[in-house]
């Protein structure tokens, strides 16, 4: 009993440290690693949520009035002026408009440390080589850590909210929300887990868009999330779209907001057809259904679907049928493209039973060649008994 006993603690042990250790996050990066697929930040594996102020920064930002473009600085957005206004407050964002910088992450961190302390710090990034010291990026770590803490929040975190911010809805919005975010049954595991997303009851073929402009990181499938497209937007915004059916781009191809990244389908662990949509600030999981209620500009894609798929439409026979002479060889059919050059039919039709009259009816007219070149109609002749007539593939 004693062995078992052990056995069962040293399971537990192990579990604990797979899950949530950074051992175990270093293995989880290893077996990524090995197997070609993204790996998770090391603090995921503690907490997943976005900081609960951000969070609320952004639902705060949300039901904001957005501010008027002409009342804005050169170079700023509406949603960065909600971002500033909403994480730091209204009198910062009134003080940062007053400066007149054409860059808002210049605009920011100067308001946060002061010009002094960032010129400063700008001067040590150029005398260590940096090619370019006057991005944020390239000159925090010269910061004292203060300083760096402050730029951080009105640097890296308004520019992350701003850019969450822009972010639309990837389909129709009128498309039911199946599972929201949050602690849920698993469908298909059966066991209580975390929900880094939200899933939307699209029909498989239903085409996806890009909630923002950004570059592909990721175009590939797996065993859990079937066919997924990840993407940067930038500032450590990331979206996430699994349980597609086909691909439309690849990795490394920048997208514009709006663009076609996929169609929708049922690939991967699911257990119907549905589109799992994720969005991460900084690896962070937050719940992408903040971003519904600002998605009242949702256009239908204009992109045309890669691969072509051409439904088969339904065509209403002509009334009459003609009357052959002569029957002709099976599987003869008339062409497509052009007026026929022989008159006889090349298939034999029968008529359609008179009430009254002769047995016969007026012939089809061949279609007269167009003065520009334009798609091929057809049209269906009335079905003969079998072998019944094969329909041609439309192409769009």
């Amino acid at each position: 009993m004693r062995g078992w006993s052990e056995l069962l603690l040293l399971g537990a042990v192990c579990t604990a440290c797979w899950f949530r250790t950074p051992v175990g996050g270093l293995a989880h990066n290893a077996v990524a690693w090995l197997r070609d697929e993204e790996g998770r930040d090391l603090l995921s594996h503690f907490d997943t949520r976005l900081p609960t102020r951000m969070e609320e920064t952004l639902r705060q930002a949300l039901v904001v009035a957005e501010p008027d473009p002409q009342d804005l600085p050169e170079g700023w957005s509406p949603a960065l002026h909600l971002a500033v206004q909403a994480h730091l407050g209204e009198d910062a964002a009134k003080a940062i408009a007053a400066m007149g910088m054409d860059q808002p992450e210049d605009a920011l961190e100067t308001w946060a440390i002061g010009a002094e302390q960032r010129g400063r710090a700008i001067r040590r990034a150029a005398a260590a080589g940096e090619p370019h010291p006057e991005l944020f990026a390239a000159h925090r770590r010269f910061l004292p850590a203060e300083a760096a803490a402050k730029a951080d929040e009105a640097v890296g975190e308004v520019l992350a909210l701003s850019t969450a911010l822009d972010l639309s809805w990837p389909v129709d919005p009128s498309w039911r929300v199946s599972s929201p975010f949050g602690w849920r049954e698993h469908p298909t595991l059966k066991s209580r887990r975390f929900h880094e997303g939200v899933d939307l009851a699209t029909p498989v073929g239903t085409r996806v868009q890009a909630a923002g402009d950004g570059s592909v990181e990721r175009a590939r499938a797996d065993g859990v999330n079937g066919k997924y497209v990840k993407l940067a937007h930038g500032h450590g915004v990331t979206t996430a779209y699994c349980h597609g059916d086909a691909f439309h781009v690849s990795k490394g191809q920048r997208v514009r907001r709006g663009e076609v990244v996929m169609q929708s389908g049922n690939t991967g662990r699911s257990s119907g057809p549905h589109l799992h949509f994720g969005l991460r600030i900084d690896g962070h999981a937050v719940d992408p259904a903040l971003l519904r209620s600002a998605s009242g500009d949702w256009t239908a894609p204009s992109t045309p679907l890669r691969p072509v798929v051409a439904p088969q439409q339904p065509v209403q026979p002509e009334p009459a049928a003609a009357e052959a002479p002569e029957p002709a060889p099976d599987g003869a059919a008339a062409s497509e493209t052009g007026p026929a050059t022989d008159p006889t039919p090349a298939e034999p039709i029968e008529a359609p039973q008179p009430t009254a009259g002769p047995a016969t009816a007026e012939p089809i007219e061949a279609p007269e060649p167009a003065a520009e070149p334009t798609a091929p109609e057809f049209t269906e002749p009335p079905r003969a008994e079998p072998p019944p007539l094969a329909v041609p593939e439309i192409s769009s």
